[in-house]
């Protein structure tokens, strides 16, 4: 793996202990004829703000690069328990303050579909590294589309669950209350096998409690048979289209697949979105909070990030992380947290509203309007991830992943195409809250329908010429 990861970049700790574990996974299976559990012997990379005991939770930063973990996260328990050896931890942008793979920890993140260009971000290692076949499975965090974007642009699954669903007891929040690890999967039968396991009660999580209580009876596995797309209405956000024809064009054929699998397609609007998006925005308002709240639990050496962007140890181009560091210690003492949150309910209202008018199952658009970007532009600042001064505009990057996060509901991105350069487009399919379930069956639906993913094969043509 370190041989063929030597042109991706996507791990940036291995974990020593996993061959030992596997060993004893195969004597377990010799001795009793049994399996650990539904993941046994699945490899799976861990995203590196989730802690794994004895590897260094760094956030994607060189500051915290010796920062070992004394215990797994809620998470990481529940894989291990399942069976599922954990690989490594992989790449991310400083503090996952970034749409790209870049890290003042590990250097560039590259695509596997075309090693020239971006695999996004902020989950970049766990996309690629999965993407690259070097593990079955990759678990990251989605706080503005940090699961989504990079499985969209790697060919693969990704589900950002209900805020809840699964704990997010020992990982690093970026905004608390829209944070949600979730995996990421060649396959939505892989997705939701790893969603029975980690999704449950954690009473450190305050947040699982009613995704908990409000569960259905089954498993997520149970959920995804054939026909769920049969007279499901299924909302197209127009305005929220592929700024790039190629990816437009993959688009619209995902969307003629569902409705030659029975689904209705009724045309939505949402007016005035960019702008409610814009309100609701809270990186440059709670980001540092958050932040410095984990860092004080974990008991890091720098408890602000505050003082590591003073420092310089961040990634250059992270445009984000400066302005998330001058946000203030505690939001609640500015009146634009206060506006921030109310503008939150108007938002989801506007969002749940079209469910309510349409009878909808999910509102469905690509996911990124365009496809994985060149490096050569990321670094150019063609995609800022934030313009100078107090400005709480979040991006110009053109996704649409936004949405989903900022409402607090669940999301999946599916791989739908290819462009004619080969490059992965997704539809990402966003449903109501505590409905992850509906999502699954309406993807798998749609999976079957839709040409078979490509192995990626630009990585190996340099590492094998």
């Amino acid at each position: 793996m370190e041989t063929f990861d030597a042109v991706v970049n996507s791990i940036v700790t291995i974990n020593p202990h996993a061959a030992d574990d596997a060993a004893r996974l195969d004597d377990h299976h010799r001795r009793t004829g049994t399996l650990r559990g539904p993941l046994h012997g699945l490899p799976v990379v861990i995203k590196d703000n989730i802690d794994v005991a004895g590897l260094a939770t760094a956030f994607g930063s060189v500051a915290f690069a010796e920062h070992l973990a004394t215990r797994d996260a809620v998470l990481v328990t529940r894989l291990k328990d399942a069976g599922a050896v954990v690989l490594g931890k992989t790449t991310m942008p400083d503090f996952a303050a970034s749409w790209h793979g870049h890290s003042s920890r590990s250097g560039i993140t590259r695509n596997p579909y075309d090693t020239a260009r971006d695999p996004g971000g902020s989950s970049s290692g766990s996309a690629a590294a999965v993407a690259a076949e070097f593990a079955v499975a990759g678990i990251g965090t989605d706080t503005g589309g940090s699961i989504r974007i990079p499985a969209a642009l790697c060919g693969l699954v990704g589900l950002r669950p209900s805020v809840g669903l699964v704990s997010r007891t020992g990982t690093a929040a970026l905004v608390r209350q829209q944070d949600s690890p979730g995996p990421m999967a060649r396959c939505v039968a892989d997705v939701a096998a790893l969603l029975d396991v980690l999704a449950g009660w954690d009473h450190r999580d305050p947040d699982t409690a009613l995704p908990s209580a409000t569960r259905r009876d089954g498993t997520f596995t149970d959920r995804i048979t054939a026909g769920a797309l049969r007279g499901a209405r299924i909302g197209v956000v127009r305005e929220l289209g592929a700024v790039d024809p190629a990816v437009a064009g993959e688009i619209d054929r995902a969307l003629a697949a569902m409705r030659s699998r029975g689904a209705v397609l009724v045309e939505v609007e949402l007016p005035g979105l960019s702008g409610m998006l814009l309100e609701t925005s809270m990186y440059f308002l709670q980001s540092r909070r958050d932040l410095n709240e984990y860092l004080a639990h974990a008991g890091a050496p720098t408890q602000d990030v505050g003082e590591v962007v003073a420092r310089g140890d961040f990634f250059a181009h992270l445009a984000l992380l400066p302005l998330v560091a001058a946000g203030p210690r505690d939001p609640c003492f500015d009146p634009a947290y206060a506006r921030a949150l109310e503008c939150r309910t108007h938002l989801r209202n506007a969002v749940a509203g079209l469910f309510a008018e349409y009878g909808l199952a999910a509102l469905a658009y690509p996911t990124v309007r365009i496809g994985a970007p060149l490096w050569a532009d990321v670094d150019a600042g063609t995609f800022e991830d934030g313009p100078a001064g107090r400005d709480r505009s979040p991006t110009s990057f053109p996704t649409n992943t936004l949405i989903a996060a900022q409402c607090a509901f669940p999301a999946l991105t599916l791989p739908v195409g290819q462009t004619g350069d080969g490059l992965p487009v997704g539809l990402e399919l966003l449903g109501l809250p505590h409905h992850d379930g509906d999502l699954l069956a309406l993807a798998h639906d749609l999976e079957l329908a839709c040409p078979a993913r490509p192995v990626p094969t630009d990585y190996q043509q340099v590492v094998n010429p």
